[in-house]
C-alpha cells in the first residue's frame, strides 16, 4: 500500500501553493479554485491537496506538532534546502543531527505560510 495524498486545510492557499511550488519543487496538476483549492504533485509522484480553510486562521490550527516531512537523499541536501529558505528570508530552526529510534538525521523545521510546519531531512 502506498500514501497516496494529503489534504490540508490552510488559511491561504495561494501563498502555500506558491512556497511548495517555489522551494520544494511541486507542480500545479490542477487548480479548478485557484483561490481556493489546488493539487500539487512532487516528482514521486506525491499529491499535495491545499483547500481554504472553513474555519478562521484563529480556530483551524493543526495539533502541536502536526507537520509534514520532506526525506531528501544527502545531508547536503538537507543544507542547501536550509540555505535557500534562509537566503528567501524564511526563517528556519536550527540545523539538527538527531537520534531517533536507531536512526541518525541530519534535519531542520520551518514554517510555511499559514503556519504549517515543515521537516527537511536526510539519513546521516
Amino acid at each position: 500500500m502506498k500514501l497516496n495524498h494529503a489534504n490540508l486545510p490552510v488559511p491561504d492557499v495561494p501563498a502555500l501553493r506558491d512556497f511548495f511550488v517555489q522551494y520544494f519543487h511541486f507542480t500545479v496538476l490542477a487548480a479548478p479554485a485557484p483561490d481556493k483549492f489546488v493539487v500539487l504533485r512532487d516528482d514521486a509522484g506525491f499529491i499535495l491537496n491545499l483547500m481554504q480553510a472553513k474555519e478562521s486562521p484563529e480556530e483551524s490550527g493543526y495539533p502541536r506538532n502536526f507537520h509534514i516531512g520532506f526525506f531528501v537523499d544527502t545531508p547536503e541536501q538537507v543544507r542547501a534546502q536550509y540555505a535557500a529558505l534562509n537566503a528567501a528570508g524564511i526563517r528556519t530552526g536550527d540545523m539538527e543531527e538527531l537520534r531517533r529510534g536507531g536512526f541518525s538525521s541530519v534535519t531542520f523545521y520551518c514554517h510555511a505560510p499559514g503556519g504549517l510546519l515543515v521537516e527537511v531531512s536526510s539519513q546521516s
